[in-house]
């Protein structure tokens, strides 16, 4: 009988090539790997985010998930930035394993005319990829509790380099400035595509006494970084992050020609967690006597993470 690669094995896969091709793209990621090495520390991925505008995309991201072992658990609401968002962690009281923070662009907060653009773009999108084989993989995951060595291969790749990528033409520039007057965290959405539009690093993985320490490390390698940590001192989930760069994006001008739109799209997080807590205020402790460290996310924090990547001015090139 082949062997099948169980859920944990397939989320392995699955960050490796992700990140690969977080690498790939954003300089500041590879730059703090080499800070980590340097400091004889361990490049630990947290969790990765994604947002996306599609319906059909977001729920395909999460049923494919699930073949990683990632569940949908805690649900987290943004107003201000126009977002609606979830967790997908696995199961149990170990906080390491790899997370994503899904982020859907909640279109009931757009006005009509400007949805109207957005779902006009995600059927541009849609129309352009065929997911059916992969869906197939997913079923077969599903029935058998993992992927065989050539259909891990096959799943990864496609996981990766299709769902998580805008597979269609071009975002027309008006559909672009018109979403970044409502909300420049949805137009940066729009511009990436549902790719990782951030990598989190652990800090006391990476070798570092605290956050403050990493955050200045990381000043002093020439890291521009969000004003503030988020979090207080002492409590469960302290996080910063790095500004996105501001990164060239194709767009399709009114004329039919295709020109260049200035946003920003990915950024490196840096995270810190620590023992949680029950409602009163008592520390929380593992069945095997350890502390239960804090896994999921707090929307004060999150908030002020979004707006390292916010694409707010679209200019013409």
């Amino acid at each position: 009988m082949t062997a099948l690669l169980s859920p944990a094995q397939l989320r392995h896969r699955f960050v490796e090539a992700a990140t690969a091709k977080f690498a790939s793209q954003v300089p500041d990621f590879v730059a703090l790997r080499q800070l980590v090495d340097a400091q004889g520390g361990t490049f630990r991925n947290d969790h990765g985010a994604i947002r996306t505008a599609d319906p059909a995309v977001r729920e395909l991201f999460v049923r494919a998930a699930r073949v990683l072992g990632l569940h949908r658990d805690l649900d987290y609401r943004f107003p201000a930035k126009k977002l609606v968002s979830f967790d997908l962690q696995a199961a149990g009281q170990d906080h390491t394993p790899f997370k994503v923070f899904v982020s859907q662009v909640d279109l009931d907060a757009f006005p009509p005319e400007v949805a109207a653009l957005v779902r006009a773009d995600c059927a541009e999108q849609a129309a352009a990829v065929d997911h059916t084989p992969f869906i197939a993989l997913i079923a077969k995951a599903e029935a058998s509790g993992g992927l065989d060595e050539a259909d891990a291969a096959h799943f990864v790749s496609h996981f990766v380099h299709r769902l998580m990528h805008r597979n269609g033409p071009p975002m027309l520039r008006s559909t672009l400035q018109a979403v970044a007057a409502v909300s420049g965290e949805a137009a940066s959405a729009l511009a990436l595509g549902p790719d990782f539009n951030h990598v989190t690093i652990d800090v006391q993985a990476a070798g570092f006494a605290g956050i403050e320490t990493m955050a200045a490390a990381m000043q002093a390698k020439g890291f521009r970084l969000l004003p503030a940590i988020q979090g207080a001192p002492g409590t469960k989930l302290r996080q910063t992050a790095t500004l996105a760069a501001t990164m060239p994006t194709p767009v399709r001008e009114a004329d039919g020609r295709v020109g260049v739109a200035e946003s920003e799209k990915q950024f490196v997080e840096i995270i810190e967690r620590a023992q949680a807590t029950a409602r009163d205020g008592a520390k929380l402790w593992r069945d095997d006597g350890q502390p239960l460290v804090f896994k999921h996310f707090l929307a004060a924090n999150a908030e002020k993470i979004f707006d390292a990547a916010s694409t707010r001015a679209v200019m013409s090139c």
